[in-house]
């Protein structure tokens, strides 16, 4: 006995319809998928945009408060400060300034202050004579390799760019020297305490904790000078380490003329940074305004 067509017609079509919702359902599915990425793309370019603005904006008012020393009034600055200590001046914006006095300079670099530095941080001794020989090899025109560093042979046998020989040109080639530590906190310790090279005489003062703690002082002056630091006391400076308002010791609390500013805005999802060094120049005759070594975003 036949089985009715009529049976076989009906499966095959309600087959089909299902075919047909399915692909539709993908092709809906599908289509509302772009559309959101569309509206998240767009919100996010938005967002960039208005973070991009907000940052120069910064830039620009961090600039003022400092020629105008606004922020000694204005309780929006509160926590103010030129020793690298970052700061909110609202919800998303976190600033960051240092006198480039507070850091040593990677050239013609104070040794003693720098091993101390690095000792007084968890660094081993024999991880701070590799860096101070590496950093030595690096810069100098010879091939003799002292007790812990290494020449243009050892470079070689790690596939790494040859020793410089002159002096050093950039932060970032630090990451290429032999000693240069492979922890990531120790190589952030190292990176924000140096800087390529400074006009000015190192102050403690402008400098971080982790600084201070390899500055040559007794215990109670530099538990003192931690305090000092954190207050950002000019008249307890002068009171205890007998510094007048008009000397230039390495104590005095007058700024530099060249000061690092990073300024980093965060609105939604976007990030917008701005990492400028800026110098007011008095030896320029007439002097600029403002000159900007370096400008990043």
């Amino acid at each position: 006995m036949e089985m009715p067509n009529y049976n076989f017609n009906k499966g095959a079509a309600l087959i089909s319809v299902l075919l047909v919702v399915s692909l539709l359902t993908w092709v809906i599915t599908y289509f509302i998928g772009k559309t959101t990425q569309q509206i998240e793309l767009a919100k996010l370019q938005k967002e960039r945009v208005m973070a991009e603005i907000q940052a120069d904006s910064s830039v620009d008012q961090m600039l003022f408060a400092h020629f105008s020393k606004s922020y000694l009034s204005n309780d929006e600055y509160k926590e103010w400060n030129y020793r690298g200590t970052p700061f909110q001046i609202d919800k998303s914006t976190t600033v960051t300034l240092q006198d480039t006095q507070g850091k040593l300079s990677l050239i013609n670099l104070n040794e003693n202050l720098f091993t101390h530095f690095l000792l007084s941080n968890g660094f081993k001794h024999n991880e701070v004579n590799r860096i101070k020989d590496c950093l030595a090899d690096w810069q100098d025109n010879d091939d003799l390799s002292r007790l812990n560093g290494e020449e243009s042979e050892y470079y070689q046998t790690q596939n790494l760019p040859s020793p410089r020989n002159k002096r050093i040109q950039s932060m970032s080639e630090l990451s290429l020297i032999c000693g240069f530590p492979s922890e990531q906190s120790k190589q952030q310790l190292i990176l924000n305490n140096l800087l390529l090279y400074s006009m000015g005489s190192f102050n403690p003062l402008f400098a971080s904790k982790q600084l201070i703690k390899g500055v040559q002082l007794s215990p109670d002056r530099k538990r003192l000078l931690n305090d000092l630091v954190e207050e950002g006391n000019s008249a307890l400076a002068q009171k205890y380490f007998g510094v007048a308002d008009s000397s230039l010791s390495a104590m005095n609390m007058q700024l530099s003329n060249e000061i690092e500013l990073s300024v980093k805005v965060t609105n939604g999802d976007a990030v917008a940074i701005r990492n400028i060094v800026f110098s007011q120049n008095i030896r320029y005759k007439p002097r600029p305004i403002l000159q900007f070594w370096h400008w990043s975003e």
